[in-house]
């Protein structure tokens, strides 16, 4: 499987549209098409965005070792990270807004939380 095949690869286990996922990574959808068919060049520049943005290891979507999320092996965070990446920026920032909350209220209510959430 080809760089391009793992970039759509990862869009469609992501669920999203051409549209969206180009939006997020600063491309827009014809460029997109482009890169997924190999008509166009992923850039080592792209290349960074998407991983960052996506949590995506960088190894598998180079040459596709390893798996997709190695930073993220836990099923329940891959799940966050792809429902995450679907919302809107102003919806991102609710989100990590309250899961800070969460996150302050359990090392309050948890003895020792805090030495292991550190």
């Amino acid at each position: 499987m080809s760089l391009n095949e793992r970039i759509k690869k990862l869009r469609k286990h992501l669920g999203m549209t051409q549209a969206e996922f180009g939006r997020r990574i600063g491309i827009v959808q014809g460029h997109l098409t482009g890169l997924e068919s190999g008509k166009k060049r992923v850039t080592p520049k792209t290349l960074r965005v998407i991983c960052s943005t996506y949590g995506v290891s960088e190894k598998w979507l180079e040459d596709g070792t390893g798996d997709m999320f190695a930073e993220n092996p836990d099923k329940k965070a891959n799940g966050l990270i792809r429902i995450f990446t679907q919302l809107d920026s102003e919806y991102q920032d609710y989100m990590l807004k309250h899961l800070q909350s969460l996150l302050r209220l359990q090392k309050k209510q948890i003895p020792g939380a805090s030495e292991k959430l550190a």
